[in-house]
């Protein structure tokens, strides 16, 4: 093993210092992805060459990669440690003519 970042300018090894003393990092999730498709297209990658970060604090960061993960999830909100945002929005519908607003006249 060896360390993703150097460490050579410390007198102390991250690995061995004070949990206080470490840096602050940021990690990925992937709660929130947005690209354009010209980026895919141009890049081959969803990422491209720029990212803004989103951050994310607790269980609004948390991700569903797994089926596991959408059952922990249903028993995090059952259990309030999960709380899901209120949506004063009426939801879209597929229909013949395309994404509209449910309710709405075809």
């Amino acid at each position: 093993m060896r360390p993703l970042l150097d460490q050579s300018h410390l007198s102390i090894p991250w690995h061995a210092g004070q949990y206080q003393d470490l840096p602050n990092i940021y990690v990925q999730n992937s709660s929130l992805e947005i690209a354009w498709t010209r980026v895919v297209w141009e890049t081959n990658s969803r990422e491209g060459k720029v990212i803004a970060p989103f951050f994310t604090h607790g269980a609004e960061g948390f991700s569903i990669d797994y089926e596991q993960d959408w059952y922990l999830a249903e028993r995090m909100i059952e259990t309030g440690e999960a709380v899901l945002p209120r949506v004063d929005q009426e939801p879209f519908v597929m229909t013949h003519r395309g994404l509209v607003k449910q309710g709405s006249p075809e």
